[in-house]
């Protein structure tokens, strides 16, 4: 039970921060949208992930990876087409300067908006999981 509480904590952490980093996300003005939101995100990372993970170990250990982010970008489209209200638009980044490094403004299209966001989450996931296990 401890194991299903620290993932569903370390899910809506990592949703959240998706959330506040790329600000064209879009959850809905329904309450339960935000619950759907984060419950898909669990069901996906808790069952469906694991399940692609293990048929897809050999082709993973050979890309060091890379089919999990590829995974998670894929199970990201079926999400928005599954939860009504949960919409990612494009997104233009307008640059930064973090204490003398300078990132430029990009201009995401709607596509490569959504694997920033699979990106992001995966990323975080990824940590907290490290972090807290």
């Amino acid at each position: 039970m401890r194991h299903y509480f620290k993932s569903i904590i370390i899910t809506i952490a990592s949703a959240y921060i998706a959330y506040r980093l790329v600000p064209t996300i879009s959850i809905g003005s329904d309450p339960k949208n935000i619950l759907m939101a984060i419950g898909g995100l669990w069901v996906i990372s808790q069952i469906i992930n694991p399940l692609f993970s293990l048929v897809l170990l050999p082709i993973n250990l050979l890309t060091f990876g890379l089919i999990s982010l590829i995974l998670n970008v894929a199970l990201v489209f079926a999400l928005l087409n599954f939860l009504p209200g949960f919409t990612v638009l494009a997104y233009d980044f307008a640059g930064a300067n973090i204490d003398g490094i300078i990132l430029p403004p990009i201009a995401f299209n709607q596509v490569t908006t959504i694997i920033l966001v699979a990106a992001i989450i995966t990323f975080v996931q990824k940590l907290l999981h490290l972090i807290f296990e």
